[in-house]
């Protein structure tokens, strides 16, 4: 195929040998494209990028001997490698279509609007454009933009009062226009606008007299802009000459002409009552002319005016709004105190019932220390937007009043007043801790515990400091990070020393008062059980008593041991009962009234102030068939007499005598 690779391979019988390679009788030139390459005895010819003209007959020679071969190509397919591209051009400018094909020799044809054209733009030209190579096409669009052309400029309007109007401007733009409309100088809102393509249309929903004058509307798009302008004419039944919005403090004068035969009568009439000369206000009717006269109007003055004109023919009524302008009321309280820390408040406010005819502006928010009476309000916003605000730079514990004061363009209004707050957390510090208990006492350290606060001030309890002090001392903080538990142990006391302690709590307001001291406590080592007696033995027995011996614990457990304790246990019963009413004090015991016959086996324990220490049994077992004669007994009583002088233990023998 076309614009494909193709090669032509031969071999020969030896290397050596140098062919040529022919095509219609002609010897091929090699080229970047057109390729000879010798492996050995085997001969290439390479064409790259097949063009229609390389087909035909192509023959290797070698000496006499040739062979042949016929290239035959598939014409490929035209494409575009680059597409066309959608154009703007404004009137009367050149527009250029360009792509690329995939061939050189491609016939091509352009449309436009699905009609084969010629060259040259008109303004006409605008549309779609297509060029086609066989089956292959590219599209783009043409459009044609232009300045807006108003179609007419300059219009006179008339309308009457109270009735619904439209004033509409036609005009031709590409792209898009945009319209905006301006009275006396001002953009009018855009929410009464309409603009289509060919356009641009404002909606008067009630036109009033204060409406007549001249409109003067701009449309444009990125090309340029285009004016026109409209004079509007707004007619009523009795033309009425009004200033509808004045300052407060100024003096309203409504003049009317009336018309009608006879002379019609005229009534102004206010709020639903009709209105008379009285204090400021006058009214003069004289032949066809009323006027209506207020001195030193004042924001109440604010409302519709209705001026009725009747005569035996009919009446006709005309309203007209009147505006007084005048500085806002104050914001309405009272002033919400939303955060109180010691160096800043945070506040909130409703705003003022009337703005004084005009939008707000801002508001002015101030502060004054109340023991500085004598001092200005100081300004911390005086550009506040919204009705919150954030009083910083307080000094802690002094007490504020703060002031809000709304401002529009007629000036700034009265002020709102908070009550007065001290510059402190909202909340207090918690209630003191219950008095402090003792234990696990120590030569060098305590536990001490307590009870939760009654109350925590409004705020979590968020750690406790724990304080000591020796006997009359100073007190000295114990902790260095506040205990979050309601125990501590504190440690790194001395030994016989007696100490206090006390317990404070905290929030994020502050720290409590003291707990109730605690009882004093002596740093001394722990008294406890003593430890088990050693080495018990049973040194005599007979067939009613036993001869019981041991040595004293190692440990007294802190106290001196004041006795010991002896127990049997029989074999019938798997109690252990006591032998004896009172302590041992020596570390021997004769247990009698044993029954002969009965097997005992026996325990010791050490007593101290505290109470029995662990007991030791003895590993022997007293048994109804031990029986001992006097000369066994004499023996063992002299072996055991050797064994105390020379300060050593021989274990005593017995000898079982069965009968």
């Amino acid at each position: 195929q076309e614009k494909k690779t193709i090669s032509f391979s031969c071999k020969v019988n030896r290397p050596d040998i140098t062919v040529k390679w022919m095509k219609a009788g002609q010897e091929i030139t090699m080229s970047k494209r057109i390729l000879y390459r010798v492996e050995k005895d085997k001969h290439t010819l390479t064409i790259k990028d097949c063009v229609m003209d390389d087909e035909g007959e192509y023959t290797v020679m070698a000496g006499d001997d040739k062979c042949t071969a016929e290239l035959i190509l598939n014409e490929a397919p035209t494409d575009f490698s680059t597409p066309l591209k959608d154009q703007t051009i404004t009137e009367f400018e050149d527009a250029e279509f360009s792509c690329k094909l995939s061939k050189e020799k491609a016939v091509v044809k352009w449309y436009r609007n699905g009609r084969e054209i010629r060259e040259g733009p008109r303004p006409r030209d605008q549309g779609e454009y297509r060029v086609v190579a066989k089956e292959k096409d590219a599209r783009a669009k043409l459009e044609l933009a232009a300045v807006p052309k108003i179609k007419t400029t300059d219009q006179n309007l008339v309308t009457d009062a109270g009735k619904p109007f439209v004033m509409a401007i036609p005009y031709d733009a590409y792209p898009r226009a945009e319209a905006e409309w301006f009275f006396n100088i001002v953009s009018l809102p855009v929410q009464n606008i309409d603009t289509s393509a060919d356009k641009t249309e404002y909606r008067l929903k009630s036109p009033k007299k204060t409406d007549q004058g001249r409109y003067k509307i701009v449309i444009k798009n990125k090309h340029g802009q285009g004016e026109a302008f409209i004079n509007l004419d707004v007619i009523v039944d009795v033309k009425l000459i009004e200033g509808l919005i004045v300052k407060a403090g100024s003096t309203i004068v409504l003049p009317a002409v009336m018309k009608g035969i006879p002379t019609p009568t005229a009534k102004w009439v206010s709020d639903g009552k009709e209105l008379a000369t009285k204090a400021n206000v006058k009214i003069d009717t004289e032949g066809m002319n009323t006027s209506l006269t207020i001195t030193g109007c004042v924001r109440g003055d604010t409302g519709e005016y209705l001026l009725t004109v009747a005569n035996p023919a009919g009446s006709k009524t005309v309203a007209l709004h009147v505006t007084v302008l005048d500085v806002p009321g104050a914001p309405i309280g009272p002033i919400n105190i939303l955060e109180v820390t010691p160096d800043h408040m945070v506040i909130n406010w409703r705003p003022p019932k009337d703005d004084g005819g005009t939008p707000l502006t801002c508001y002015i928010v101030e502060k004054k220390d109340t023991k500085k009476a004598w001092e200005p309000w100081s300004v911390v916003c005086s550009g506040c937007t919204g009705t919150k605000a954030k009083i910083s730079r307080l000094e802690k514990g002094r007490e504020y009043i703060l002031r809000v004061r709304a401002e529009n363009k007629v000036g700034i209004g009265a002020g709102l007043e908070s009550p007065p707050t001290i510059a402190k957390h909202m909340f207090d510090p918690p209630g003191p801790p219950g008095q402090p208990t003792c234990s696990d006492i120590t030569e060098n350290a305590v536990t001490i515990e307590w009870t939760l606060p009654e109350f925590d001030g409004g705020s979590p309890v968020s750690g406790y400091v724990v304080e000591r002090r020796e006997m009359t001392g100073k007190w000295i903080r114990v902790n260095k990070t506040p205990v979050l538990d309601l125990r501590y142990r504190a440690s790194g006391l001395f030994e016989n020393n007696s100490y206090e302690f006390r317990i404070f709590a905290e929030n994020v307001a502050g720290v409590s008062e003291p707990s109730p001291v605690s009882d004093p406590v002596k740093c001394t080592r722990p008294i406890t059980k003593p430890g088990p007696p050693l080495n018990p033995k049973l040194r005599d027995w007979s067939k009613s008593y036993a001869d019981l011996v041991w040595t004293k614990p190692t440990r007294d457990g802190g106290s001196p041991i004041l006795g010991y304790i002896v127990e049997c246990q029989k074999s019938a019963s798997a109690k252990w009962e006591k032998v004896h009413k009172d302590l041992i004090p020596m570390c021997a015991f004769r247990a009698m009234g044993l029954t002969e016959g009965m097997e005992y086996r026996f325990r010791i324990s050490a007593s101290n102030i505290i109470g029995d220490g662990k007991p030791t049994e003895l590993s022997e077992t007293l048994g109804r068939r031990q029986c001992l004669s006097m000369s066994e007994y004499w023996v063992s009583s002299v072996f055991s007499l050797i064994s105390e002088l020379l300060h050593f233990s021989i274990a005593a023998w017995s000898l079982n005598i069965c009968p």
